[in-house]
């Protein structure tokens, strides 16, 4: 915590010195500001376009929120397809099967309250459900393919500064082992390695595509050998974007189609009665919670106890989210000591060159060996992290 502490005052430091560095940056942001409150005070036609706008702003930066917090953080991102998403996409399902049309806003306070049908309501179906979620599925999948970006980015520094990454180095190891030495998930890292190198912009693309926790390793590879930003992103987002999220939006509306849930009914009905009249109440409680006729609200729930369901899905959320807020700290903490030791190597080096050419005996390098120095940091990272080093 002291690490991370220090990391975030640093960053904030930074952005400070950075915006009084660029006047315009200090002038226009609070210019804006007032003339967007100037045109909420001044009554007119204009107020609800400005209120519509701002709430669709809102609406889909969410989701590209959720999509970033899904995929940044090396395989230790937030899950939240499976928690936001999904839902999401199965309650919209749900209200356009029993609304019988999709004349029903997703989002804002009348959301999920159905409207008659009129001559112009659309008939429900696959692609007009798909047509419904489409754009926060669309920005949910830009935001993971932006959160693949900070990989790429540390990868093409490190490169660019003639080093190499930790994970390739654990690579080059690996690849000089007997095959026969290493397990299996080991093979897998050396595969997708040798596969990005052959493939460029389609194997980036392929791993987009799929639900793929490797991926990270495909960032970091394309950093190291320089892959333009363009090529990696542009791939990434048509991937991510466009074909994964389009898979699993298609995949959640069938799931929770109105025959595919009665064919679920019927199965436990013949082979898990017990299950049914569970799954049964469920369904039955979720249809009253839409809101089903215009201007008519949700009927009152009573509370009662929790079912273990809920009690479980709760608890599985809070233990997602804490490990990842762990994660996040665990990182930039680190991120931050290590920024700690480079500056203390420099410093060393930077002395270390002064008394020797003080001293007149003028040397190119400095005598204390800085792969000695970097051996010490992985050292002290490692046992900080909690594993032993080797």
């Amino acid at each position: 915590m002291t690490y991370f502490s220090a990391y975030v005052i640093y960053q904030v430091k930074t952005a400070v010195e950075y915006a009084q560095s660029r006047k315009w940056i200090i002038t226009s942001i609070p210019i804006l500001g007032i003339l967007i409150q100037f045109a909420l005070l001044v009554e007119g036609a204009h107020q609800d376009v400005i209120y519509r706008v701002q709430s669709y702003v809102v609406w889909y930066f969410y989701w590209i929120g959720l999509g970033i917090a899904s995929s940044v953080g090396l395989g230790t991102g937030l899950h939240t397809f499976v928690l936001f998403l999904g839902p999401h996409i199965a309650e919209v399902t749900w209200a356009a099967y029993k609304c019988g049309n999709l004349d029903f806003e997703t989002f804002g306070p009348h959301r999920f309250r159905c409207q008659p049908s009129v001559s112009t309501s659309v008939a429900v179906s696959l692609l007009s459900i798909f047509k419904k979620v489409q754009w926060e599925s669309f920005f949910w999948g830009f935001g993971t393919a932006l959160g693949e970006l900070p990989p790429y980015f540390v990868a093409r520094a490190a490169a660019l500064s003639g080093s190499r990454s930790e994970e390739l180095e654990q690579i080059d190891t690996l690849m000089a082992q007997n095959p026969d030495s290493i397990s299996h998930k080991e093979k897998v890292f050396i595969w997708v390695h040798r596969l990005m190198q052959r493939l460029g912009f389609f194997g980036i693309f392929l791993f987009a595509s799929i639900p793929n926790p490797l991926f990270d390793l495909a960032g970091i590879i394309c950093g190291q050998f320089l892959v333009p930003f363009s090529t990696f992103f542009g791939a990434t987002f048509l991937g991510k974007a466009v074909v994964k999220s389009s898979i699993q939006t298609l995949f959640v509306i069938l799931l929770f189609s109105q025959d595919m849930i009665s064919t679920i009914l019927d199965i436990t009905h013949h082979y898990l009665p017990y299950v049914h009249d569970k799954l049964q109440n469920v369904v039955q409680r979720q249809t009253k919670m839409l809101r089903r006729e215009k201007g008519e609200d949700a009927p009152e729930i009573s509370p009662g106890s929790p079912s273990y369901i809920s009690i479980a899905w709760n608890c599985l959320f809070n233990i997602m989210l804490a490990y990842f807020a762990l994660s996040v700290i665990e990182t930039l903490a680190i991120s931050h000591l290590k920024r700690v030791h480079d500056k203390e190597i420099e410093d060393l080096e930077r002395k270390a060159k002064e008394k020797a050419e003080a001293e007149g005996d003028g040397i190119e390098e400095s005598p204390m060996s800085r792969s000695v120095i970097e051996g010490d940091l992985k050292r002290e990272i490692d046992l900080g992290r909690g594993y032993s080093s080797s």
